[in-house]
């Protein structure tokens, strides 16, 4: 039988043919990095086409500096003005010679075309990378007599934030991270595209997206040049000085390394390949970039990192101390080879038990510290026990240490103690005189940490959090990772929510996440405190990016973190979700309840979560908030930590509707009142409040107090204040004057992408519209909101939410149920229902 011919309409395409095809007809999604590139040609083609007379020139650049699109759209050019274009030299003077990667040209190429460049009318341009083989320099060199070379390599910050589209704060971290390298920037800038951007301070992830593609390039260079590289990125430049690469000049080494476009042209690493490098490079490969270096040094009668005579277990664990901050794991290892090279474990054990935590091993780092606690003399005993602390903070028992709490040796020492002192209740003391020392960063930092922390307790609540915030900054000067209970700028930011100061407390953070404040263990814990700023903040999208994006990165957290993501998940669920929702959350979270215990840096999270017990009528949290009560009667009820406890307090006497269970929060908010002026607002709140569910509701004395909450970073406690009164008010303009406050104060963030948010109206099958608040309302409804669920979230009655929902049904000629929700999903473009959405 004939074949038919492969344009035969008749065959049947191949399965995979036609799944390719379907992928090619679909419209390619806008990518940064297409931008960026046509940015680069059109102002490389705006060189190369200036001028009369024909076209000529070199343009040079690293590989990935986007030569290759540059030459693309020079051909594309001169076909459009009817020039023919080849890639070797013709006679006819119609044609333009275009050559890509003339490095690759031999000798007998190189002098036709430079035979044919004398020629001044003839048309020719070539690309290189810089340093190319003498013939084709020479070929260069006469080509540049009638036009400056082009050269590419490098963007900045400004470019990528006009063509890429991306805020300049992030295209200067782009910048920082590749230093402007092409080809590094474009992969970056697309990877910054494809992920929820929470600012400057979340481009932590950039790098590990860099990585494989950093490896591929270096595994296609000579191994000599690679060899060359990975020295770059692992020794300092003074230890550069004293090595000399294998086989080839360092000259020859960082000039292929510039044209492979892993180095600048001065031969330092970008940031990304430096972090790539030392991530990839295996142990054993370090271990004998190091051996070398020490044979090559003592040969010399130099120094390299010290004296002469250290031996290559010493110098690898001080390798494993640098990269501690950025490796972990890689240090831990570091560590191991160390032990293996002869170094002495000893003075080894607390720097790899600092490794572990940062690794997120916590119980391999409390066997570490265990290990030196059990010998009295060991000389890490005093770092020892004040990594207890933290430990047991990261189980979720910081009470686990009260009562063991050692006299601190140093202002280092006195400023972790401090830390575990106040979370467990215990007033933390001055710290005795110790011998005398140089002042570093370090011990300047810790002093400034430990009296901060020691005035918290006292009455002067604004001041006491001014110089949290301070000690705070200063601890992110030191890079020190030693563990915490948590970090400063968490202390700084709780006390900043806790005098009503939101705007403070996330700017502390910021600034802290920005720093790598305390190193890699520190990172998930800012992360997270952060999430739950944006939520007492009412900025829920923001809350969810930071929790979704933790979840993504996977990795270990230890029980305290779990919490707090817990925690940040329930108040999620309590103010933007059903009931039903908020129970198989609040279901995850309760075991929290039963397995660990609330020191005082928690107790946010604790009145977050026993509100959520009393909404879905689970088993209350009184047991804890009686510890919790303990601790702070134990320091006094320091008016900059009791409030928040406290209005939580108030809140649940409120919504069990036992106003004997709010009675003692008040007064204790009362009692703070004159030295917190947060603690009197929030007394002021709790007062009209409960006179509202008294049914004695004063319009304005109720719109004043929902305003100062807002402003005191508290707007949805706000709306629901005005909106009891609303509901419990008589007087139909008062019923509306306070609906109106609370729908202003109501936070509109929906909890989804912007791009997946339903247009302000929903168009039926008949070309019936949907009002703007009959979309909010129907929006609710299929997520299986009751009547009351539906008013406590739009701040309208459940009747007048029954109404809309009649009106909806109308609209939408609904005969059943089913058929509601059928007929709304179609409208509103959502998924199909499912069996368990329901309609109230």
């Amino acid at each position: 039988m004939t074949r038919p011919p492969e344009d035969d309409p008749r065959e049947t395409p191949p399965a995979h043919v036609t799944r390719l095809a379907a992928v090619a007809a679909v419209p390619r999604r806008h990518r940064p990095a297409d931008a960026l590139v046509a940015h680069i040609v059109d102002e490389a083609l705006a060189d190369l086409l200036a001028g009369d007379g024909p076209i000529r020139g070199v343009v040079v650049g690293p590989s990935g500096s986007g030569k290759s699109a540059t030459l693309r759209g020079l051909r594309a050019v001169l076909r459009s003005r009817g020039v023919s274009v080849t890639a070797g030299p013709r006679p006819h003077s119609a044609h333009a010679v275009v050559i890509d990667d003339a490095d690759g040209l031999d000798a007998d190429e190189a002098r036709a075309l430079l035979d044919l460049a004398a020629d001044q009318t003839t048309a020719i341009v070539i690309a290189h990378r810089p340093g190319p083989a003498p013939h084709v320099q020479l070929l260069a060199a006469e080509l540049e007599k009638s036009r400056p070379p082009v050269l590419l390599g490098e963007v900045d910050d400004a470019a990528v934030t006009a063509a890429a589209d991306i805020h300049r704060a992030c295209a200067e971290g782009i910048v920082r991270l590749t230093d402007g390298v092409t080809w590094l920037a474009l992969i970056a800038a697309d990877a910054h595209h494809e992920t929820e951007c929470a600012g400057p301070a979340d481009h932590h992830s950039l790098s590990r997206r860099l990585r494989a593609h950093i490896a591929h390039r270096l595994d296609s260079l000579d191994g000599d040049v690679r060899s060359a590289i990975e020295a770059l990125c692992v020794f300092a430049p003074a230890e550069i000085s004293r090595l000399d690469p294998p086989r080839i000049s360092w000259d020859e080494a960082i000039a292929a390394g510039y044209a492979a476009g892993l180095l600048t042209q001065n031969g330092r690493p970008p940031v990304a390949v430096r972090d790539a490098v030392r991530t990839l490079l295996p142990p054993h490969r370090l271990t004998e970039l190091v051996a070398r270096a020490m044979v090559e040094a003592e040969a010399g009668h130099e120094r390299w990192g010290g004296p002469a005579s250290d031996s290559l277990g010493a110098r690898l664990a001080a390798r494993g101390d640098r990269e501690r901050l950025t490796e972990p794991t890689r240090a831990i290892a570091l560590y191991r080879e160390a032990v293996a090279a002869g170094a002495d474990p000893v003075p080894l054990a607390g720097r790899y038990g600092v490794a572990a935590m940062n690794a997120g091993d916590v119980e391999g780092a409390a066997a570490c510290f265990d290990d030196i606690l059990s010998h009295p003399d060991h000389p890490a005993l005093a770092d020892a026990v004040d990594a207890t602390h933290a430990i047991w903070a990261a189980r979720g028992s910081l009470q686990a240490t009260a009562g063991a709490l050692l006299p601190p040796a140093s202002p280092v020492s006195a400023a972790r103690t401090a830390l575990a002192q106040l979370g467990v209740g215990e007033r933390p003391e001055p710290a005795g005189r110790t011998a005398a020392r140089p002042r570093d960063t370090l011990s300047i930092a810790s002093a400034a940490l430990a009296s901060a922390v020691r005035d918290s307790l006292g009455h002067d609540t604004e001041r006491a959090v001014d110089d949290l915030v301070h000690a705070s900054e200063l601890y992110s000067l030191t890079h020190s990772d030693f563990p915490l209970v948590e970090p400063p700028a968490v202390v700084a930011a709780l006390a900043a929510l806790g005098s009503g100061r939101p705007a403070v407390a996330s700017a502390v953070l910021d600034a802290a996440i920005q720093a790598g404040q305390a190193g890699p263990w520190a990172r998930r814990r800012l992360l997270l405190w952060r999430a739950w700023t944006h939520i007492h903040g009412a900025q829920p999208d923001d809350a969810r990016s930071i929790l979704d994006r933790l979840a993504a990165e996977g990795g270990a957290a230890t029980p305290r973190d779990r919490l707090i993501a817990a925690a940040c998940e329930t108040a999620l669920a309590r103010r933007y979700a059903n009931t039903a929702t908020l129970m198989g959350v609040f279901r995850d979270a309760s075991q929290h309840l039963l397995r660990q215990r609330f020191d005082l840096y928690l107790h946010p999270l604790l009145g977050e979560l026993m509100l959520a017990a009393a909404r879905v009528g689970a088993a209350s949290a009184h047991r804890h908030m009686r510890e919790a009560q303990a601790t702070l009667d134990r320091l006094g009820n320091p008016p900059l930590w009791t409030p928040l406890l406290h209005w939580s307090g108030v809140q649940h006497g409120i919504l069990t509707n036992r106003p004997e269970l709010l009675v003692p929060h008040a007064r204790a908010l009362l009692a703070a009142a004159p030295h917190s002026g947060f603690a009197a607002q929030l007394a002021e709140a709790g007062r009209i409040w409960t006179e509202v569910l008294a049914g004695r509701v004063d319009t304005m004395a109720v719109e004043a107090a929902a305003h100062a909450l807002a402003r005191d970073g508290m707007a949805w406690d706000g709306a629901r204040l005005a909106a009891h009164g609303a509901a419990r008010s008589s007087d139909r303009p008062s019923y509306t004057q306070l609906l109106a406050c609370a729908r202003e104060l109501h936070p509109r963030q929906l909890l989804q992408p912007e791009a997946d948010r339903p247009e302000p109206f929903g168009e039926t099958g008949d070309g019936t519209l949907l009002s703007a608040r009959e979309v909010e309302v129907a929006r609710l409804v299929l997520q299986g909101r009751t009547y009351v669920e539906i008013g406590q979230t739009l701040f309208i009655s459940p009747r007048t939410a029954e109404h809309h929902i009649a009106r909806i049904r109308r609209r939408l000629d609904a005969t059943s149920r089913s058929d509601l929700l059928t007929k709304l999903h179609h409208a509103l473009g959502a998924q199909p229902p499912s069996d368990k959405e329901g309609v109230a």
